[in-house]
């Protein structure tokens, strides 16, 4: 087109188009930041649902986390009779860490034994911070046996762990498989009462729940309801004697629970049962010799308790040799109660009257005591 008319057509179809063509940029424009507030909206939200279900502090579950989680794992266990285990782990003395190295420092503590569990733990575990100083390890799919040896893993690396300006720090640990018809609260409750123990028992312990399932063979149900006896220089009482015979007995421990374990025969096994009993009654005697030139007032009542436990095992051992008794009832008596509750209990009500007995003074008694 031509003219004044034609120019203006023009004019105003190439209007239009530019029009058109901000329309779609700006159109384009509103999409691209629409997408780009989407995303950061999805962001928020993943954020928002991490930091709802983790332990502020820790970076660990919290309880709503775990709750959520386990209304899953126990309806597998109803159904298909996967196992489900858990540990509960209290940091020993961590009233101590806040109280002399500030609130500052135990936080640290915290936030570093939580990395190190979690470094620690299988890709199908889970850590909770259940309050305080106190953790929640879940594991699906494990035994009471294995969920033990776990437990007995993390105790011994976060006992070799050095936390900055407090060195050494140890957790108790009590472990429990949850049984098919058994709520949350009671397996929770077995599991509690279990560290209760591990803590009664002198810390830095794993103990294991009682009424615990039974899973697998004999070798199975051996390992679920006993875990290795560790050393710790704070079950010490000073005197050179009394603690390497405590050592001794440890040892005689732990090599009768290996040999039961690995399906040893019955002769080796009733040799090593042997061995224990008598080392018990040998350290009994040279205890009960030190404690009394010690001038520890209760020394007779102690050599009383002495003579009830030797009373028990002798009755024990002569049932077991007879075919009466398992092994695993036998063992429970002789390595909880006469070894690790003893020497953890009775005997350290008279470590303080050892302080002042001298190293020459306790071997010349312990030499009159052979001759």
């Amino acid at each position: 087109m031509h003219g004044p008319d034609g120019q203006l057509l023009f004019i105003g179809i190439a209007m239009l188009d530019t029009a058109r063509h901000d329309n779609l940029e700006a159109m384009q424009k509103s999409l691209e930041n629409l997408q780009h507030t989407n995303q950061e909206l999805q962001k928020n939200l993943v954020e928002l649902s991490r930091l709802a279900s983790t332990d502020k502090l820790t970076g660990a579950w919290n309880r709503r986390r775990l709750e959520e989680t386990l209304a899953n794992e126990m309806e597998r266990l109803k159904r298909y009779d996967h196992p489900l285990s858990m540990l509960i782990l209290d940091i020993d003395f961590f009233k101590k860490v806040n109280d002399v190295h500030s609130h500052h420092t135990g936080d640290q503590v915290l936030i570093q034994l939580t990395n190190v569990v979690q470094s620690s733990l299988r890709s199908t575990d889970s850590l909770t911070r259940w309050g305080g100083e106190e953790f929640v390890v879940l594991c699906p799919n494990t035994t009471l046996s294995t969920a033990a040896m776990l437990a007995e893993r993390l105790r011994e690396r976060l006992a070799k762990t050095v936390f900055p300006n407090v060195g050494q720090v140890t957790v108790s640990l009590g472990v429990a498989e949850c049984m098919a018809a058994e709520t949350w609260e009671d397996w929770f409750k077995r599991a509690d009462a279990a560290l209760y123990r591990a803590k009664a028992c002198g810390r830095n312990q794993v103990q294991i729940a009682p009424e615990t399932p039974q899973r697998g063979g004999v070798g199975e149900n051996v390992a679920a309801n006993f875990v290795r006896l560790s050393w710790h220089v704070a079950y010490e009482c000073g005197n050179p004697v009394i603690d390497d015979g405590h050592r001794g007995l440890f040892a005689d421990a732990n090599q009768l629970l290996g040999a039961v374990l690995s399906a040893r025969p019955k002769e080796e096994v009733a040799t090593l049962v042997d061995k224990l009993v008598s080392d018990v009654l040998a350290h009994f005697k040279q205890e009960e010799a030190i404690i009394s030139a010690a001038g520890y007032p209760g020394s007779a009542e102690h050599a009383a308790i002495h003579q009830t436990l030797v009373d028990k095992a002798v009755v024990l051992v002569r049932h077991f040799h007879a075919g009466t008794l398992a092994i695993g009832e036998l063992f429970q008596f002789l390595a909880h109660d006469v070894v690790a509750r003893h020497m953890l209990g009775a005997d350290r009500e008279f470590f303080g009257y050892l302080q002042s007995r001298s190293e020459p003074a306790t071997a010349s008694l312990v030499s009159s005591l052979k001759a």
